[in-house]
């Protein structure tokens, strides 16, 4: 599944895949398709577990963490999961945005 993801321009910063079977997302460039950064999740029951994100570091600072952690999250609303964000800048996203909270294990 791909989810263009858009700057406040509308330009698209990347493009988030998931990849189930190898337990990640991953964000690709829009024109180049190279991998901009990933985040890795497992799934154990109701609980998606997320241990890691990771910006390729030419790539920090555009925003691409976020629309990692953002995809992620809204997928487990989708799914009815909870969310064990045991990396640190998930959890932080989480605290920034209280849609999240009651995702929370």
């Amino acid at each position: 599944m791909t989810h263009p993801t858009a700057s406040a321009d509308q330009s698209p910063v990347c493009v988030v895949v998931r990849l189930p079977e190898q337990s990640r997302y991953e964000a690709h460039h829009p024109e180049s398709d190279r991998v901009m950064g990933w985040l890795n999740f497992r799934v154990e029951g109701d609980v998606v577990v997320i241990p890691q994100t990771v910006t390729v570091p030419e790539f920090r600072g555009r925003g691409v963490a976020a629309m990692l952690a953002r995809q992620a999250l809204e997928d487990a609303i989708d799914d009815g999961k909870k969310v064990d964000a045991l990396c640190w800048y998930v959890a932080e996203f989480i605290e920034r945005n209280p849609r999240y909270y009651s995702l929370q294990v």
